[in-house]
């Protein structure tokens, strides 16, 4: 990888760079970010992208969405998020963090977790129990408690901005019906979800107007969950922009009741579902608990449809993509039938 961000990695690969003792230093690279694995801290920097839904095209930019990451995700696991660090580059050219030098880069600095336990890792192997779920759904009802409401925030869970949000997942997807998703099953959501919206127009309504959009995780998924002996930890919520984070709690229980389910555990999502109610009282969870799901099942297979397009891929992880996202209009079918 060339310029800044190649740079920046071959100087984070040295254990010098740091300001701690380190142990095997690991890499990972994303899209969007780079993470570097150090022992006993993980540090995540943005690369300068401009994506038009994020922008990290500056200095500035990049640094005000490290300190925006810090603040929310705080809010779900404080003793995971650490704060700001700053790498920077010396007279001689040396990287180092939180060193000498004129400031090249901003991360945020983490508690370095075991990513064998990711709640996704451990669902492969049976070894999440009811009792992670009930403890699950105590933490995001506690966030969901301290997270920010307001005007702005509200007008993401109005009925034109569900609508629109519905409409673009069909316009996205509509080049794939038959290649992946079958042409009667597109039509039979859209139609679905379009009644249900016009028929429930004054439940949505009510929601705004009893507080219940806030500004979410947004990627609230088992991915981004770790299950650990000393309990819960969930990250990487989604601070880049407000309209994918903002929305009903029931769509953010949604998305991880529709993740369980994909991983064949209902019964876990039916538990996670419950001990958040119980804790909520929210009685329109059964009501529109269906409808989110399917929303969730939609975009996580538009994403895997968008991924099946690289052509950087192996026709194997093509195929494995293309399988993947027929899975979820499956599932998102499903959860239509039942509204």
């Amino acid at each position: 990888m060339t310029g800044l961000v190649g740079e920046i990695i071959s100087g984070l690969e040295r254990p010098s760079a740091y300001p701690h003792a380190t142990g095997a230093i690991q890499r990972i690279i994303t899209g969007v970010s780079v993470v570097f694995l150090t022992g006993d801290f993980a540090y995540k920097f943005n690369k300068p992208l401009n994506l038009g839904f994020l922008d990290f095209s500056t200095l500035e930019k990049r640094k005000d969405q490290c300190e925006k990451e810090v603040r929310h995700n705080s809010l779900i696991s404080p003793d995971l998020y650490l704060g700001i660090a700053t790498i920077n580059k010396d007279t001689k050219g040396n990287i180092t963090v939180n060193g000498p030098g004129e400031v090249i880069e901003y991360a945020v600095k983490m508690k370095q977790l075991d990513p064998s336990l990711i709640m996704s890792e451990l669902l492969a192997k049976n070894k999440v129990t009811a009792a992670h779920l009930q403890e699950l759904a105590k933490k995001i009802f506690l966030f969901h408690q301290k997270a920010i409401t307001n005007e702005e925030t509200a007008s993401f869970g109005s009925v034109k901005s569900i609508q629109f949000n519905w409409d673009e997942n069909f316009q996205q997807t509509e080049k794939y019906q038959q290649k992946i998703i079958p042409e009667k099953d597109f039509l039979f959501m859209q139609e679905k979800v379009n009644d249900f919206i016009k028929k429930n127009s004054s439940i949505f309504n009510q929601r705004v107007e009893k507080n219940k959009i806030k500004h979410c995780h947004g990627d609230f998924h088992s991915a981004n969950v770790f299950v650990t002996p000393e309990g819960i930890y969930i990250f990487d919520g989604i601070v880049f922009n407000k309209r994918f984070p903002c929305s009903d709690v029931i769509a953010e229980i949604a998305f991880m009741a529709m993740d369980l389910d994909f991983h064949g555990k209902k019964d876990l999502s039916q538990k996670f579902v419950k001990e958040y109610q119980r804790l909520s009282n929210d009685k329109e969870i059964p009501k529109l608990l269906d409808f989110y799901k399917c929303y969730r099942a939609y975009i996580r297979g538009k994403i895997a449809c968008f991924t099946s397009d690289d052509a950087n891929l192996t026709a194997e992880e093509k195929e494995k993509t293309i399988q993947n996202a027929k899975k979820y209009f499956s599932l998102a079918r499903d959860y239509a039938e039942l509204f």
